[in-house]
């Protein structure tokens, strides 16, 4: 009888033959990110302070480590991670930088619209309690396409969001700027892919699964730039439908 490794190790071979688009690796999520037990504490702290009305500076500074903190225990419970790193190199400061090279990696690259050849992941922890200016969007841009060319993928961890992407409850829009304009045009001069998580959907990643889900879902928004915020990880699918479509379901 197989182990619980064997089968798992079988599911991995088995998606690096479906298409990127295929619902089904979606499916798989839980077993490409099975989060840390221990980050349901570190959640629970991060909430606590940002619901402070008043924080010290101490507690400010507490928020950022404990962000940073989450960052790491987020991505180093994703399957196939060989490499996880934060270190000043002579150009940069490097939040986190994360990789694989095995074969456990292939399918996480797959599922997330990475090429194999730019399979590094880059993440920036921002504690403000304020958007994400476009500065620091533009920053790390420059070090996806100039300095860290061999990756793929560059996530911000943040509270607010960022300038200009769609609130929650808010119209479609119809016009970007700011941080949503540099999105897209890195992104179609490129083709590399760079998303924002506002402290809501940070606090969903202590579940199996959830990280990739949010990650997928972002990607293929910044594709098709509907203009409506992520849909929450509970509710299971996308739906954009005009009336008289929706009216079907």
């Amino acid at each position: 009888m197989s182990s619980q490794k064997e089968l798992i190790d079988i599911i991995i071979e088995t998606t690096k033959r479906l298409d990127s688009d295929s619902p089904e690796l979606d499916r798989l999520a839980s077993y490409f990110y099975i989060a840390d037990l221990r980050l349901k504490d570190y959640l629970k702290n991060f909430e606590t302070l940002l619901q402070l009305q008043k924080p010290t500076r101490r507690q400010l500074q507490e928020r950022g480590k404990i962000l940073e903190q989450i960052t790491y225990l987020v991505f180093s419970s994703l399957k196939g991670v060989s490499s996880i790193k934060s270190f000043q190199s002579a150009s940069s400061q490097y939040d986190l930088v994360v990789s694989g090279d095995d074969v456990s990696w292939h399918p996480v690259c797959k599922q997330l619209y990475m090429d194999i050849s730019h399979r590094d992941i880059v993440i920036e922890a921002k504690a403000k309690n304020s958007k994400l200016p476009d500065k620091d969007f533009a920053r790390l841009c420059s070090i996806m396409n100039q300095n860290y060319t061999g990756a793929g993928l560059g996530i911000f961890f943040t509270i607010k969001g960022a300038t200009d992407f769609p609130d929650k409850n808010s119209p479609r829009q119809r016009k970007i700027s700011d941080c949503r304009l540099r999105q897209a045009l890195f992104h179609a001069k490129t083709g590399k892919f760079i998303v924002v998580l506002d402290k809501d959907e940070i606090l969903q990643l202590g579940k199996n699964g959830t990280l990739l889900q949010i990650l997928t879902r972002k990607i293929r928004d910044l594709r098709e730039l509907s203009g409506l915020p992520t849909v929450p990880i509970k509710q299971f699918k996308e739906i954009d439908l005009p009336p008289h479509l929706e009216e079907l379901l």
